[in-house]
């Protein structure tokens, strides 16, 4: 019976939350769709978007290593946790 409860829970989930359980971050389609559905924080990091080598030089500011760097930077990623949503622009 809790298996029954845990896979309907989670089918409920919308995206957002299940990106928030993975650091908040998202594709940009999946972060659209999510903003379309009302979601502020998608929505405010679609408002918010940075070029790949700003991203990076933030990443690095931020004492962060360079191959997380690399990858939380990739064009067309969108960070929709944190103090500051944004989407890393194409």
């Amino acid at each position: 019976m809790r298996f029954v409860l845990c896979v309907v829970i989670a089918a409920l989930l919308p995206v957002s939350a299940l990106a928030a359980t993975r650091g908040g971050s998202m594709s940009l389609s999946q972060t659209q769709a999510a903003a379309a559905r009302g979601d502020s924080q998608a929505a405010a990091a679609l408002s918010t978007m940075t070029n790949r080598d700003g991203c990076m030089s933030g990443c690095a500011s931020r004492g962060h290593p360079k191959d997380q760097c690399v990858s939380a930077c990739r064009p067309g990623l969108c960070h929709t946790g944190g103090e500051q949503p944004y989407c890393v622009s194409k």
